[in-house]
C-alpha cells in the first residue's frame, strides 16, 4: 500500500454538503475525496449500467450520490463495498431502509462475499488496486454485464484509462467543476464496457 493511500484510509474526514475532504499529513494539503458537482457523472454511470432487477456491485460509497442513482433504477440487489472508517457509518445509516442493500466493509480486493453481477460500478478514491478490476469482472460478471469506473483521464486519444478492457465506449457529460485537485475539465467521459 502506498503512503498516500495509507494516509487517506487512516485520516479523519471532513464532510459538508459540497464534498468530503481530508488533510494529508505528508504535505499538509487538503484533498477532495468526492464533491457534489459529480452528480451528473454518477447519474450517467447508473443510467448506462443499471437496469431494473439487476444484481449490482458498487465499489466506494463516498457521498452516496452514485448509490442514490443506482437505487432509483430499482436493482434486485445492491452490494456496496466501502473501506473508510468515517464513511462506513454514513453508509449504514443510508442503507437502514433499503432491504436490497448488502454492505461489505473493507478493501474491495480483499473481500470474499461476492456473488455474480449484472452491473459493476467502480468509483473508489486513493485506490492502488484499479488494475484488479478486469480480473474481478472476469470472475464475477454475468453474461452481458455492464461495467463502468471513475475515468480520471479526459484525454482518451492515448486510451490509458481502460482498466485493461478493449472496446470501451465513452459517453460525454458536461460538467462545471469548482477548483479541486482531481478533475478540472468541463467535459467528462463515462466509460462503459459490456462483457
Amino acid at each position: 500500500m502506498g503512503a498516500f493511500e495509507e494516509n487517506f484510509r487512516s485520516a479523519d474526514l471532513t464532510f459538508d454538503s459540497d464534498g468530503i475532504y481530508w488533510v494529508n499529513p505528508d504535505d499538509n494539503e487538503t484533498y477532495q475525496v468526492m464533491m457534489k458537482w459529480e452528480e451528473p457523472i454518477m447519474k450517467k454511470m447508473a443510467e448506462l449500467c443499471v437496469d431494473e432487477g439487476d444484481d449490482v456491485v458498487e465499489f466506494g460509497f463516498g457521498m452516496g450520490i452514485l448509490s442514490d442513482a443506482i437505487q432509483e433504477r430499482k436493482p434486485k440487489s445492491h452490494t456496496i463495498v466501502e473501506c473508510h472508517k468515517d464513511i462506513i457509518p454514513r453508509l449504514k445509516e443510508w442503507a437502514k431502509d433499503k432491504t436490497n442493500v448488502i454492505i461489505i466493509e473493507g478493501i474491495w480486493t480483499e473481500a470474499t462475499e461476492y456473488t455474480m453481477y449484472d452491473s459493476i460500478l467502480h468509483d473508489t478514491y486513493a485506490d492502488e488496486f484499479n488494475h484488479a478490476l478486469k480480473g474481478f469482472v472476469e470472475r464475477y460478471a454475468k453474461p452481458q454485464c455492464k461495467i463502468t469506473w471513475w475515468n480520471n483521464n479526459p484525454d482518451l486519444i492515448s486510451n490509458k484509462d481502460t482498466r485493461g478492457f478493449n472496446s470501451v465506449k465513452y459517453y460525454n457529460v458536461d460538467i462545471t467543476p469548482p477548483d479541486n485537485k482531481y478533475y478540472t475539465e468541463n467535459e467528462y467521459k463515462v466509460p462503459l464496457k459490456i462483457i
